[in-house]
């Protein structure tokens, strides 16, 4: 079996690495997201304030005061693009989240795609978060959110993993919902040995704007791929080369993959 050696951050061996991001601070959806509703035509929105709150950054919420006391929504959704968590090694969610409600317990759920059908990793009813009150205009101001910290994904890893926030307001005519700052990462513990193979290999410059180059022992038959942030593969070279060009890639943070049939050694670069 080959090893996935990822980038190391503490000395003892311990790798962290952010495989997937969304701040939701564009003010509008993120591109590769998409909303759902069986319910009614009301959806998820994103932004700093709606109908009913304000929040301290942008984020995705869906606003059930807005709908109206006639408009029922029980599996109003918010999904996520498509997550490789293939090469993932023990892959972790963590978010944000806080829930106005209004009488009755509405629900936050959160559904995984294991590849075949939607499982359910998390679920919580009731109010959430720390909310104030603005008596210029009586809309609710959140102060802080709630946590959601390193839900196993495990069981769910796969090439076409996607995440599901749906929302329910359980037939009550409620407040909303609020969801910010998702990340999903990878952590593992490397040996002694995996570390000196993880150090001999360089990747520079980094940031790196054109031409990447890569100093290892041995790259005549590796296979080198570049994965982006959501998990899809960008780019991929074969064998050795004198540099590795980079610059159709948009700016952001990518992770090299080097794979020499043996081993998968992973560093992460910065693309400006």
């Amino acid at each position: 079996m080959r090893k996935i050696l990822l980038p190391l951050v503490l000395a003892c061996g311990m790798a962290n690495a952010q495989l997937f991001s969304e701040n939701f601070n564009t003010g509008t959806l993120p591109a590769g997201w998409t909303v759902n509703n069986p319910d009614t035509t009301y959806n998820w929105g994103v932004g700093t304030q709606t109908g009913f709150a304000s929040f301290p950054t942008g984020a995705a919420f869906f606003d059930d005061d807005d709908v109206g006391p006639s408009g029922i929504n029980t599996n109003a959704r918010l999904i996520s693009p498509v997550i490789n968590l293939s090469a993932a090694s023990s892959p972790k969610l963590s978010f944000k989240y806080a829930n106005q409600i209004y009488d009755l317990d509405s629900t936050l759920k959160v559904e995984a795609f294991n590849g075949t059908s939607w499982v359910q990793v998390f679920t919580f009813s009731g109010e959430a978060g720390v909310w104030d009150i603005d008596f210029n205009t009586f809309a609710y101001v959140l102060t802080t959110y709630a946590d959601a910290a390193n839900i196993d994904l495990t069981p769910y890893a796969n090439a076409n993993f996607q995440l599901r926030f749906v929302y329910d307001d359980v037939g009550d005519y409620s407040y909303g919902v609020v969801v910010d700052d998702i990340v999903i990462s990878a952590t593992t513990i490397l040996g002694t040995s995996e570390i000196s193979a993880s150090d001999n290999i360089k990747v520079y410059p980094n940031p790196v704007k054109d031409d990447l180059f890569i100093k290892a022992d041995d790259l005549k038959n590796a296979k080198i791929s570049v994965i982006d942030m959501s998990g899809k593969k960008v780019k991929t070279f074969e064998g050795k080369s004198e540099k590795y060009n980079l610059s159709d890639l948009p700016n952001g943070a990518y992770m090299i993959l080097i794979d020499n049939g043996k081993e998968i050694i992973t560093k992460k670069i910065l693309k400006k």
